[in-house]
């Protein structure tokens, strides 16, 4: 509860409880089915890449930002221990949004270099 004072640093890693207390099952719902949409873009991306490295970015970005998803939803639903992995693009870690915001700039160049091969 964020104004009880449960969560100490509510903005940090435990930002999807927040997220559930202030907009319920849907708006979590919500979030996890925009991050699936992310992840499942990465991996089209990389199945249509051109070359190798492209396809090692592109599934790279999909499994950190599904693997980070994944264990940050399992540490504030008390399924898995706290371990100290923000929510991509939700938590307020700035090295973690930076590289992740870096990683997806590589998956899009990644996307339209291989638009440019299919035309």
């Amino acid at each position: 509860m964020k104004n009880g004072n449960f969560i100490s640093e509510a903005q940090t890693d435990f930002i999807f409880t927040i997220a559930g207390e202030e907009l319920g099952f849907v708006g979590c719902c919500g979030i996890i089915i925009l991050l699936f949409v992310i992840v499942l873009q990465c991996i089209l991306i990389a199945a249509r890449a051109r070359d190798t490295a492209g396809t090692i970015i592109a599934g790279g970005m999909a499994g950190l930002i599904g693997f980070q998803t994944f264990i940050n939803i399992g540490v504030t639903t008390m399924i898995l221990p706290d371990t100290g992995l923000p929510l991509p693009f939700f938590s307020y870690g700035l090295t973690s949004l930076v590289s992740i915001f870096i990683g997806i700039g590589c998956t899009l160049n990644v996307g339209m270099q291989a638009n440019d091969f299919l035309q």
